[in-house]
């Protein structure tokens, strides 16, 4: 099976149909292609080039969401970020009877649903069109913007609408630039057969990838790949830089392998597993059944680069199980890792330079297998955590090497305690319960006792919520009745506990968000209902934004820090709350 993409793919197992490419949003996946692939600017002179647009929206869990207007915003003018060179002549139509289109001079284009609103599912998505889009002559990258109004079915009043948007990235290359279907031959191969790919492809830099290969396969039309013993898709990358920057195109195809070697990052078995090809040093055992696996999930980190908008691979790191979700802080410019491990009650505690871990010989003290928190303040690094006979305790490292003696601090109703240390004094945040309803209750240290700062009993709290200082601000988020998320907010310097200010954020979260700042830029990361990680950044140069993380799935929000010049997520892979 082959697929075109203008940007590369980023999972193997997301097939796409020719000159699709797949981008996630929270709620929607939107599929776009353009007619011609790759799409070529018009000639310096003469009439331009007409192109067709398709976006195709699919629901990305099971359960349907309602849908309003939907507008699609095509960028107008004769530059490289720009696409259409006018709007005369376009036309626009959706797949479903009733829809109403308007197209106005400045590219913005919406599509109305028959009765104002309609329900998108896995099953029955949504596919609109652009038709006879007059590309301009500049080569370089225009954006689509797509914004959809949705709201889940059932819900009524103005106040249940959210709206979702997303930026479809349309590369347009030089005319003399061409990208040809990739073949693979056979499709279909043994295990740790042979396939060979062909192409044509001219006007550009090529490159052939797959698995951990990357091959330059400029000049090239065929390259022979051996040994492969997964399921395989081979990605034909081409390049044209131009003035404006860099363009690139994809041409994928995927190679089926009978038997092959199975890869994941989580497994379910409901019965038994046998295998017998096993990919461990000395496994001798060629079976196990569900009741003897223990799942002890390790920790895994991966860094987001704010410049490339790009997310590593989640590297293991190397400490064994953790039978505790991470906390994470900068503390003496370095990286500090506390988790409960699996094979004792002693914390471990571990620091990053950048480049190597560093397991500290003193524990910050025993603890049951809960929730931990750490925190960069004037006094050291201050860590809580609780015992194995459930007191709530914080203790300091005032040296970076040991830890004093720890002391009693509130304790939340369930859940993890969240540091802010805002320069003058340390918050701590956590869920409480009061007249049996749940809520968020912040305590000030104040010579070396925790005195009550800021009680909110009147918005029902899931999990736990997370405090950080962004600006001049205290800001937290917290998780209310299905998975609605709410942020509240004052100057640090406001002790009125009456002072909040209060706003649902447009995002729905499966487990608790995990923020951080960097200068003006708010980071929220939180998983959706089917596990997939997103991240939301706000008050940046690149304005608000949510895009995926990656395709591994969890049930626990990683510990979100920023370190350096990137943001560093440390997790427990395939982890489910405590």
């Amino acid at each position: 099976m082959t697929s075109d993409t203008a940007t590369p793919a980023t999972v193997p197992g997301e097939r796409v149909p020719d000159g699709a490419a797949p981008n996630v949003g929270v709620e929607l996946q939107y599929t776009h292609s353009t007619t011609p692939f790759p799409l070529p600017v018009s000639p310096d002179s003469g009439p331009y080039r007409p192109a067709d647009l398709a976006i195709v929206l699919t629901r990305r869990a099971s359960r349907p969401i309602e849908c309003g207007p939907v507008t699609v915003s095509v960028p107008v003018g004769d530059g490289a970020t720009a696409l259409a060179a006018a709007t005369a002549g376009m036309t626009a139509s959706a797949d479903q009877p009733g829809w109403n289109t308007a197209i106005a001079d400045t590219g913005r284009v919406t599509f109305t649903p028959p009765g104002g609103a309609v329900q998108i599912g896995k099953e029955n998505g949504l596919a609109l069109s652009l038709s006879k889009v007059p590309v301009n002559r500049t080569v370089g990258r225009a954006l689509l913007t797509v914004s959809v109004r949705w709201r889940s079915p059932g819900e009524t009043g103005e106040d249940s609408w959210n709206q979702e948007t997303v930026d479809l990235p349309v590369p347009k290359f030089p005319p003399a630039f061409s990208l040809g279907e990739l073949r693979a031959t056979p499709g279909r191969i043994g295990y740790g057969g042979s396939v060979t790919l062909t192409w044509q492809a001219a006007g550009g830099s090529f490159r052939l990838r797959y698995g951990k290969a990357d091959i330059l396969v400029t000049g090239q039309d065929s390259y022979t790949a051996h040994n492969i013993t997964r399921d395989t898709v081979f990605h034909l990358s081409g390049t044209s830089t131009s003035a404006s920057g860099e363009v690139e195109a994809v041409r994928s195809v995927w190679v089926t392998v009978d038997v092959p070697d199975v890869v994941t990052t989580s497994l379910t078995v409901t019965r038994s597993i046998v295998a017998d090809r096993l990919a461990a040093p000395t496994f001798t055992a060629p079976a196990f059944t569900a009741t003897t696996v223990t799942h002890r999930p390790e920790l895994s980190m991966r860094r987001f680069d704010p410049r490339q908008r790009r997310w590593s691979e989640p590297a293991r790191l190397p400490f064994g199980p953790a039978a505790s979700p991470p906390a994470l802080t900068v503390h003496g410019g370095k990286l500090h890792l506390v988790f409960r491990p699996y094979a004792s009650d002693q914390l471990t505690w571990a620091q990053y330079d950048g480049s190597t871990w560093r397991t500290m010989p003193q524990s910050p003290g025993r603890a049951a297998p809960a929730p931990v928190a750490l925190a960069s303040a004037s006094t050291g690094l201050v860590c809580a955590f609780q015992t194995p006979d459930g007191e709530q305790q914080t203790v300091t490292s005032s040296n970076g090497t040991s830890w004093g003696t720890p002391s009693a601090m509130p304790a939340p109703s369930g859940g993890a305690v969240s540091f802010c240390w805002d320069g003058t004094a340390l918050y701590a945040a956590m869920r409480i319960v009061v007249s049996t309803v749940p809520g968020v209750a912040i305590y000030r240290q104040e010579a070396q006792q925790w005195r009550e700062f800021h009680m909110n009993p009147f918005i029902p709290v899931i999990g736990s919520p997370e405090l950080v200082l962004q600006g001049e601000n205290h800001l937290y988020y917290f998780r209310s009745l299905g998975g609605a998320v709410w942020t509240r907010w004052r100057h640090k310097a406001d002790t009125g506990q009456l002072n909040w200010n209060t706003q649902k954020v447009n995002m729905k979260a499966a487990h608790d968000v995990r923020l951080a700042t960097a200068g003006p830029a708010l980071y929220a990361l939180f998983p959706d209902s089917e596990g997939a990680l997103h991240l939301r950044t706000s008050g940046g140069p690149s304005g608000l934004s949510t895009a995926l993380v990656d395709e591994y799935r969890t049930l626990e929000t990683p510990a979100l820090t920023w370190y350096g010049d990137q943001l560093i997520a440390v997790g427990r892979a395939g982890a489910c709350p405590p």
